[in-house]
């Protein structure tokens, strides 16, 4: 491979052909390019067919998986606990979290309080999770609510309606 293909690919590196040194006022003079490649990533079978990178001896390991397989893993906990996500700002392991905790309390009530389940709900969150957690269960509600990136989650069980979000914390002034 010349020095040109591994430039491309991103490599940079000084090669001593051991043939004299050009005079340096010549190099100043020339124009200097150089290719970044910003192309899109070729997929993971064509780099491994192309040759590119391998290491005799050692398989490619794949170091990142996508995300798709966290989705999927809460849509089937959703499915399972028979749970409908109605809007979500919140990781799916936070969710599951979320479903199996009402999902248990909701199962160990033998009389449905909608109290008790925000109330081991909030508890559960600000316990793992930090505090400023804020729950909010019922059949019928309005909500108008301000809460932290990422930490937003309004689902329903059978006809149990749930929302859990968290708030930014703020000093009290003196």
């Amino acid at each position: 491979m010349d020095t040109h293909e591994k430039q491309k690919r991103g490599f940079m590196g000084v090669y001593s052909s051991g043939a004299p040194e050009p005079d340096i006022a010549a190099k100043a003079r020339k124009p200097v390019s150089r290719s970044w490649d910003l192309r899109k990533l070729k997929p993971r079978r064509e780099i491994e067919n192309s040759g590119w990178g391998e290491t005799p001896g050692r398989d490619l390991v794949e170091a990142r998986k996508s995300v798709s397989h966290v989705e999927t893993n809460v849509t089937s906990v959703a499915a399972f606990l028979q749970v409908k996500v109605l809007v979500s700002d919140m990781p799916g392991f936070m969710q599951v979290h979320a479903f199996r905790c009402a999902k248990r309390t909701y199962d160990s009530s033998e009389k449905f309080s909608s109290k008790h389940m925000a109330y081991n709900l909030k508890k559960e969150f600000d316990k793992v999770y930090g505090p400023a957690w804020h729950c909010i269960v019922g059949s019928s509600f309005g909500s108008f609510v301000t809460h932290s990136t990422g930490c937003f989650l309004y689902f329903s069980m059978e006809k149990i309606y749930v929302l859990v979000f968290k708030t930014k914390i703020q000093k009290a002034e003196d």
